[in-house]
């Protein structure tokens, strides 16, 4: 029978957020056939937003709502990149007076969405008004000395131009999990250096979050707004909101939010090489109205921080390289002073742990090897190095979990944890291998990650989010500190420099 946890999570990740059929109240939706823009979807709250009754929308043009000059506007926007357009000044005359709107246009499944969210202030910020808004902070996130000075200089500003009480820099791992890396609030509750499972923000809501830059939940206690008709007229299928601001969240991750105290949030993604590498939250204990003015300062904010990932992780990669290039400057000098291959190994000593920041090295050659720090036993090391022969990739095997994956090295988990593995020579036999020892850690939760598994009247499981996010402690075993692979495949291995 297959575990309760598994299957929640699976289904977890299969939740089709990207089609709830609901938005959110602080707008309305309206769903427009091209090239005519004929009314055909609406958001069931038109009549509490702008005075008219969804039926009444249904079958008309939008010149039947908006003046010529306005609706020509969003005619021409049917032949430009939306982006460069949204959002709209516009104004729909009702009963009692005419209401200002930001519009937002997109095309998803061959229809055209605007959306209309009321105007928080008169006019439309100019240039110079988000020039002087932006100017100040990119300068001190470009001049922010490293990766983690630049987060912290960004959740800061973003705090300092939103309101919002706690801002975060949270940082995804290769398998999904989180961390918040940097933190600015005035919440008695420090949210910084807590873990977050994948679950936290499944695989779905990752993907989503490479379309949009931005995400914002004015009242995370919001009733959501059904769709008029609920599926799309012309592909009678649930209507894709992947790119719609309003689109409705998923009640999990609602109720998720209210088990932190969270009235109001808004994330902003962080890319690099089109990747999701995290994201910038914001969380307010009371709803917060953000408005799309300062919405645009916050994204671009994060894309200049996601263009400077790059830049600091680079900058950081090459103080590695040039101490590295001054042991394999070394490495390579008395490798070639000696007759023999294993002879110059034996020379070696230090320069080939320091190499990786390793505690112990073997230098293997067909039957015979030489070691140096602390290894496992002889015939421990070619019994490893025959499993991971075939595991090789690109000439290099990896791991910090070495006894999770070959379970032999529970009897030297100790000393050798974590492994790394190059082959040097296929024909001539030469292998090294690194190792790391084990470092038993503790890995801080924000809550208990292990989430309840809730089983439905339809017999249908249902993961719950958990009810307390106090810090939650892990004790880790068997596993070595994380190693900086990608710095030693670009500086030894790519390079060839052994």
């Amino acid at each position: 029978m297959p575990d309760l946890t598994s299957v929640a999570l699976t289904n977890c990740d299969r939740e089709p957020i990207h089609i709830p059929g609901q938005i959110q109240p602080h707008g309305v939706l309206l769903v427009l056939q091209a090239p005519a823009l004929n009314i055909i979807q609406v958001s069931s709250n038109t009549q509490e937003v702008i005075g008219r009754e969804p039926e009444t929308l249904l079958g008309t043009t939008l010149a039947d709502l908006l003046n010529e000059p306005q609706t020509q506007q969003i005619q021409q926007c049917l032949t430009e990149d939306f982006e460069s357009v949204n959002p709209l000044n516009l104004s729909i005359a009702c009963p009692d007076q005419a209401i200002k709107f930001e519009g937002i246009v997109h095309r998803r499944d061959e229809v055209v969405l605007l959306e209309l969210e009321p105007k928080a202030t008169p006019g439309k910020p100019d240039f110079f008004d988000f020039y002087h808004q932006v100017k100040e902070p990119i300068t001190r996130i470009q001049k922010a000395p490293t990766l983690l000075d630049m987060c912290q200089t960004v959740v800061k500003e973003i705090r300092h131009i939103t309101g919002f009480d706690r801002v975060m820099v949270y940082q995804f791992d290769s398998e999904g999990a989180g961390t918040v890396i940097a933190e600015d609030t005035d919440q008695e509750t420090p949210y910084l250096n807590l873990h977050y499972p994948p679950s936290d923000i499944p695989k779905q809501a990752r993907q989503l979050y490479t379309l949009n830059w931005l995400r914002l939940i004015p009242d995370a206690h919001y009733q959501p707004v059904g769709l008029i008709p609920a599926n799309n007229p012309l592909t009678h299928q649930p209507l894709d909101l992947s790119l719609a601001v309003l689109r409705s969240v998923s009640p999990i991750h609602l109720e998720y939010l209210h088990n932190m105290g969270v009235m109001a949030s808004m994330s902003i993604s962080l890319l690099q090489d089109q990747k999701l590498w995290g994201l910038i939250a914001c969380h307010h204990s009371s709803p917060r109205y953000i408005p799309y003015h300062i919405r645009t300062v916050c994204e671009f904010i994060g894309q200049v921080m996601s263009a400077e990932l790059a830049n600091k992780e680079s900058g950081e990669d090459n103080e590695y390289k040039r101490q590295l290039k001054s042991l394999q400057t070394q490495f390579v000098e008395t490798l070639s002073q000696s007759d023999y291959f294993l002879e110059g190994v034996k020379q070696l000593n230090a320069h080939l742990l320091h190499l990786v920041n390793a505690t112990g090295a073997v230098v293997c050659s067909g039957d015979q090897c030489v070691c140096v720090g602390e290894t496992p036993s002889e015939a421990e090391i070619f019994a490893l190095l025959d499993w991971i022969k075939p595991r090789l990739d690109h000439s290099i095997f990896e791991t910090r979990s070495l006894p999770k994956h070959y379970p032999v090295a529970e009897a030297f988990q100790a000393i050798a944890s974590g492994v790394l593995a190059l082959e040097i020579s296929r024909i001539h036999h030469n292998y090294i291998l690194w190792f790391r020892p084990e470092v038993i850690q503790t890995v801080n939760w924000g809550g208990n990650p292990n989430k309840p598994v809730e089983i439905q009247e339809d017999g249908s499981l249902r993961m719950s989010p958990r009810k307390s996010f106090q810090l939650w402690q892990e004790t880790v075993q068997g596993c070595a500190l994380p190693e900086i692979l990608h710095q030693f495949q670009q500086g030894v291995a790519k390079e060839g420099k052994i």
